[in-house]
Order: C-alpha cells, then sequence, then structure tokens
C-alpha cells in the first residue's frame, strides 16, 4: 500500500479531458489542413506556419491538447492544472482576434462569401473557443472540494394551541 496521501481523483473527468483534446488538436489543424477542403483561414495555401497561426490558433490548440490530457492523469493537481490550462487556450479563441491588432502589426480576415466567413470565425475561433471554456470550467468544477452539509431535523415548538402528551410514570411503592 502507498504511504502518503492518498490519490483523490475523479474518474468524471476523463471525457470532458478527452473532448477537450479533441478540440485542441482540431484548433491546431484546422489551419494546417483547412485549405485542402476550402476552410482555411486568412490563406488559401495548406502547411502554412505563420506568425499569425502560431500566435491566434497552433499556440492555443497545443495548449488546450495538452491541458485535456492532464485532465485525464489520475491525479488531482494536474487535473486542476490541465483545466485551468485549456480555459487559458479557449479564452485565447475567443478574445485573441479581437485583440491581435493591438499587439501586432495587420489584422485577421477570413476569405470567401460571407456565410464562409462566419462559419471560419466559429470553426476556428470562438464555437471551438467557448466549447473549451464551457469543457473546462465544468472539468474545474469537478475537482473543486465539496463541503457536506448535514441536515438537522427541526422539532417544532409548542404553541397554545398544541396539546402536549406526557406519557404516564409507573408509580412505585416503596
Amino acid at each position: 500500500m502507498a504511504r502518503g496521501r492518498p490519490r483523490t481523483w475523479t474518474p468524471k473527468a476523463v471525457p470532458f479531458g478527452l473532448l477537450i483534446a479533441l478540440l485542441g488538436a482540431w484548433v491546431f489543424f484546422v489551419p494546417l489542413i483547412g485549405p485542402y477542403f476550402r476552410f482555411g483561414f486568412d490563406t488559401h495555401s495548406a502547411w502554412e506556419f505563420s506568425g499569425k497561426q502560431w500566435e491566434l490558433q497552433l499556440a492555443p490548440g497545443i495548449a488546450a491538447f495538452v491541458g485535456g490530457l492532464m485532465l485525464v492523469t489520475p491525479q488531482r493537481g494536474w487535473g486542476r492544472l490541465g483545466a485551468v490550462l485549456a480555459f487559458l487556450a479557449g479564452a485565447w479563441l475567443v478574445v485573441g482576434p479581437a485583440f491581435y491588432p493591438v499587439f501586432s502589426s495587420g489584422t485577421v480576415s477570413p476569405y470567401g462569401s460571407e456565410l464562409g466567413m462566419a462559419l471560419r470565425w466559429v470553426g476556428h475561433f470562438y464555437g471551438v473557443g467557448g466549447l473549451i471554456l464551457y469543457l473546462a470550467g465544468y472539468a474545474h468544477g469537478l475537482f473543486t472540494p465539496r463541503t457536506l452539509i448535514q441536515e438537522v431535523p427541526v422539532v417544532p415548538e409548542p404553541t397554545a394551541t398544541t396539546r402536549t402528551v406526557v406519557p404516564e410514570q409507573p408509580v412505585t411503592r416503596a
């Protein structure tokens, strides 16, 4: 038997970790292979590693993938850290495109029809980032310690209309 603190792990976090890892892999690979099926973002060529892609998609994809894998490990600390890492990746996917013009020169703009551009924004950033945020937040909640409160039954106090029944005491003779 192992010494020290017992490992407290929740297997309920495994599906969340796997989904986050799959979404992280999607975020990483879709800008690289998306142009093959006309789902590229900002470029028509596949497997192009631009600085814009690294900052906005590839790095958060790696972070979400690693965070999802950390949620699957049977150690509570790694799971909590993985949930936080995945949460940060999802948050960056949601707010990163809006802040990109602030810290970099240039803007992010998809190409194609208006429907195609909307699908690219959702499929590359906002939809995937929102799902990762939701799953990571839920998974992080699974690792939060819970306090159990034992309820004590409340006995009503007697009132003037309540009749109190006192059991008779047996008579003892000396």
